[in-house]
């Protein structure tokens, strides 16, 4: 359950710690933690290629975020991750990651920052900007 969080940048540093939780022991229960910081309707959209649309929605809805974080290119031993800033960004919340995707022998590391949107006690939407070149596929 999530604790009740006094303020925007909480609970989404809340968040964050149960994700990781739920990466690093991959139980049922954890991942049902990290549900309850999301609303049923959460969308994850990605900042889009040059064209007319500036975004790429990824994920509409609080089940296929959390089938996603299960997937496993994001298990903990794939995907480590380091928050580098998180700090109140207008009514969004801003975190700055360096992520280290372990994969074929080697680490691949790259700069991600996400805008995480809270409404009502909880996050309705994340809006993340990354360089997918070179992402392997998973």
């Amino acid at each position: 359950m999530v604790q009740e969080a006094s303020d925007p940048v909480t609970l989404v540093t809340g968040y964050l710690a149960a994700a990781q939780q739920a990466r690093t022991s991959r139980d049922a229960q954890d991942f049902e933690a990290v549900r309850a910081y999301f609303h049923p309707d959460a969308t994850i959209q990605l900042a889009a290629a040059w064209g007319h649309d500036p975004w790429r929605v990824v994920h509409r809805s609080a089940d296929e975020i959390l089938e996603r974080l299960r997937a496993p290119i994001n298990t903990a031993t794939s995907l480590t991750t380091e928050d580098v800033n998180v700090v109140l960004a207008g009514e969004d919340v801003l975190v700055e990651q360096r992520s280290t995707l372990h994969h074929d022998g080697r680490d691949l590391v790259s700069m991600v920052c996400h805008l995480f949107t809270v409404r009502d006690g909880r996050i309705s939407g994340i809006r993340a900007y990354r360089n997918d070149l070179g992402l392997p596929q998973g």
